[in-house]
């Protein structure tokens, strides 16, 4: 995509490079039509380019202690009420911090010790449940509004070639097979 960009603007250069006079306002306007401006764009940054691994591990103040401060689960009523941006937002900071909470995790266990607070490791993920859940009554009620139907494409339990069991989902068919 950029790339025919840079292409199309080359070639106006050189068009214009050709014969004296020939560069005009139009073909500068045609030149601007097809490049976006870069703030137009929207960059997804989910970590600092200078922390790198130690976005792994707990911070160092909480290093050694025995309980470490947390809030509570988020709730279904409280995930309610977020847009499908700050949701996926949410996503992404509930992951990094599974993650944080797992290798904090096996790190505990490999020095034989007690695991800090491991009910933070339990909240994570009753709030990636519960933002799970409400997820999919979005995409429920979102089905029922543009299809009518409350399921996704029906299908059933079938063997394949190999004898593994698969979710055969049903197709359209000219002819009744």
């Amino acid at each position: 995509m950029a790339a025919g960009r840079i292409i199309t603007v080359c070639r106006g250069f050189a068009t214009a490079l050709k014969g004296p006079g020939r560069f005009t306002f139009s073909l500068l306007n045609k030149i601007r039509a097809n490049i976006n401006p870069f703030h137009q764009y929207k960059l997804i940054h989910t970590t600092l380019s200078r922390k790198g691994l130690e976005e792994f591990f707990d911070d160092p103040k909480n290093w050694g202690a025995e309980t470490v401060k947390s809030g509570a689960a988020w709730t279904h009523e409280q995930l309610r009420c977020k847009s499908n941006e700050d949701l996926h937002k949410l996503w992404y900071v509930l992951l990094k911090e599974r993650n944080m909470l797992l290798t904090l995790e096996q790190e505990a266990k490999r020095q034989r010790l007690p695991m800090p607070s491991p009910e933070r490791l339990e909240k994570v993920t009753e709030s990636m449940d519960a933002l799970d859940k409400v997820v999919q009554e979005r995409d429920y009620a979102l089905r029922l509004l543009q299809t009518g139907q409350e399921y996704p494409r029906p299908g059933d339990w079938r063997k394949d070639i190999f004898g593994h069991i698969i979710w055969y989902k049903y197709k359209q068919w000219p002819i009744p097979w």
